[in-house]
């Protein structure tokens, strides 16, 4: 029975080794699998680009290649994950039978008593030791579940994607684009933010807030009504009116919206060289009104073109605006979309 009691922990000292090999496997699949992701928002970024270039057929052929390596990858993750259950198989089985030599030495009134208690103590250490392999294999467990879970997310969205711009011809936005609709609502949080500095040095210097008020909806309003004209100069250049617009094709209408897409490109990295729309965040004390009102009129003007280029078109939502007491309280934190033409 001694002997039985020594092949069974050396049984459970195997399966602890097998135990750090898969552990070791899993840690250079998890970096496999962060440097597959890598590889496909590379290639979500090249066709993205392909939009624009002429290499699509061996981009095509790089995609496919990458789908090919997370299918190869999921073969693994599936043998890894069988691999685990048949070691925590062994693991329950070995328990089993280290309980049943723990209830034989019990019964033994021949073994001294000191025997008995080294005996216990080193059953118990295996114990736990069990025990902390099987919350390994849990945790191991559930973290591949959630990997898959990611994986196959991503690559759905990648391939839905992808599959969409390849059979339709559509372009679609990246989500790093700096005009995207939620880059333009956190530059317009970022818009907010700055007013509240604004308007302090404003009402530090006795200006009137109604005409200030006025004066804000007014660049705006000019924004929307500009680039209302730049879509219908863009419509004559397709040869679309607002009555045939509906009935475009698809092509048309794409190539439209990506037309709409590039002019706000250019607003966008123009500001940069517009010494206008440099306003500083905090004016300082000595710097008069009327030059702090005039750039920062400049930034929402830019700002409001921005937004109504936006599909559908974006503006600062004046009619549910809930003002305070202080009559200074009348800029929108929100913003609303109109409809779309």
């Amino acid at each position: 029975m001694d002997n039985e009691f020594r092949q069974t922990r050396y049984d459970l000292k195997c399966k602890g080794e097998e135990v750090k090999s898969h552990l070791l496997r899993m840690k250079q699949m998890e970096e496999d699998l962060h440097q597959t992701r890598c590889d496909l928002k590379h290639g979500e970024d090249e066709v993205e680009k392909l939009i624009w270039g002429s290499d699509l057929e061996r981009k095509e052929k790089e995609l496919e290649s990458l789908s090919h390596s997370m299918r190869e990858m999921e073969g693994q993750l599936y043998s890894i994950r069988s691999d685990l259950k048949h070691g925590e198989e062994e693991v329950k089985s070995l328990s089993h039978r280290v309980t049943k030599l723990e209830h034989f030495y019990q019964q033994q009134n021949q073994d001294p008593r000191s025997d008995l208690e080294r005996k216990e103590k080193e059953l118990e250490s295996l114990s736990h030791s069990m025990r902390e392999m099987e919350g390994q294999l849990y945790s191991i467990r559930s973290d591949l579940e959630e990997k898959e879970k990611e994986l196959k997310s991503f690559k759905d969205r990648v391939a839905g994607d992808v599959a969409l711009s390849m059979k339709t011809g559509k372009t679609f936005v990246s989500l790093n684009s700096p005009v995207s609709r939620d880059r333009l609502k956190e530059m317009y949080e970022e818009l907010w933010m700055e007013w509240r500095k604004i308007k302090n040095h404003l009402k530090s210097n006795g200006e009137n807030p109604e005409s200030v008020k006025e004066m804000i909806q007014e660049k705006f309003k000019e924004a929307m009504v500009a680039m209302e004209k730049k879509k219908k100069q863009i419509d004559e250049v397709f040869g679309v009116n607002e009555l045939s617009r509906g009935s475009a094709s698809e092509k048309v209408q794409q190539y439209r919206q990506s037309t709409c897409q590039n002019l706000q490109l250019v607003l966008y990295h123009g500001r940069k060289e517009d010494a206008d729309l440099k306003t500083p965040s905090s004016p300082h004390e000595s710097e008069k009104p009327q030059d702090v009102m005039k750039s920062w009129s400049s930034k929402c003007y830019w700002m409001g073109c921005l937004m109504a280029l936006n599909n559908p078109p974006l503006h600062p939502d004046w009619k549910n605006h809930r003002r305070s007491m202080d009559p200074w309280d009348f800029f929108p934190r929100n913003l609303t979309a109109a409809s779309g033409k």
